[in-house]
């Protein structure tokens, strides 16, 4: 990340986009200017790591596309969570940046990073957590289903939204909840953006949605949710953008974030940047 710039919010591209990405370097002087006039830097977490250390044969293009344009190591969903605990009942306001990847580069380029000890402990840490939210959805499925009309609907959502909060802090934060049952007052959902979105994307996709989840490795996709509420923008493949811009327009909490998808390159607007 270049030194004279400040960079105080992340554009979050997922393995799929940065991955079209490196094969079209033509992309990179428009995208460099987005995210300079803009002051975003390219947002790099656990989860998108762990995908991109899977793609070996590009390793060496994400060193380049990573060194040329700013872009940040985030903080893990975890810490983004106990920072929105911290802050309860305020939304947080903590930046999600951890450190500028690009300084690393010449010390440690990003390729080597990639099958870092680091990187492999989050993969099984994903995996772990990724088994454990697949039983959660298979569990939570029949409670909600209505028993007149044998269907999800819309309005179901905010409460399969409070349920899962509730369950997570329950398990993550007991002391947290103890207070908060102690003073007898309902949790408020919207302080916890990134387990709202987690839930809301669950919800629409595989309730609203009708499907079932059958790999676990399905949920990998999912940690990169928790990031989304504090980044100004968004591109995803184009499923996920659909139903992040669905929830867009029945709730509040992507407000602020523009969600697109592989399009946004060939917008003939992005080409004259």
């Amino acid at each position: 990340m270049p030194q004279n710039a400040s960079y105080s919010k992340c554009a979050y591209l997922d393995t799929s986009i940065l991955s079209e990405t490196v094969e079209h370097p033509e992309w990179y002087r428009p995208l460099f200017n987005i995210l300079f006039s803009n002051r975003l830097y390219i947002a790099l977490s656990d989860s998108l790591l762990i995908e991109l250390s899977q793609v070996t044969k590009k390793y060496s293009k994400f060193d380049n596309l990573f060194t040329l344009l700013p872009s940040a190591k985030i903080k893990n969903y975890e810490i983004v969570i106990n920072e929105e605990v911290k802050s309860y009942p305020r939304k947080s306001i903590e930046s999600l940046l951890a450190y500028p990847l690009t300084l690393e580069v010449g010390k440690q380029t990003i390729s080597s990073w990639l099958v870092s000890d680091e990187v492999k402990e989050a993969r099984r840490q994903q995996r772990f957590f990724a088994k454990n939210m697949k039983q959660q959805l298979d569990s939570a499925k029949s409670k909600l289903l209505d028993s007149k009309k044998k269907r999800y609907t819309i309005k179901q959502a905010e409460i399969f939204t409070w349920m899962v909060i509730v369950e997570w802090l329950t398990a993550n934060h007991p002391t947290f909840m103890r207070k908060i049952n102690e003073k007898g007052i309902l949790i408020k959902a919207e302080a916890f953006p990134s387990i709202q979105l987690y839930s809301l994307y669950v919800y629409y996709k595989y309730y609203l949605g009708n499907r079932e989840s059958t790999e676990i490795s399905e949920f990998g996709n999912l940690f990169h949710l928790f990031h989304f509420p504090y980044c100004k923008l968004i591109i995803v493949e184009r499923k996920m953008c659909n139903i992040l811009n669905k929830i867009k327009s029945h709730f509040k909490l992507l407000q602020d974030t523009e969600v697109k998808n592989i399009d946004f390159f060939m917008n003939p607007e992005f080409v004259k940047k």
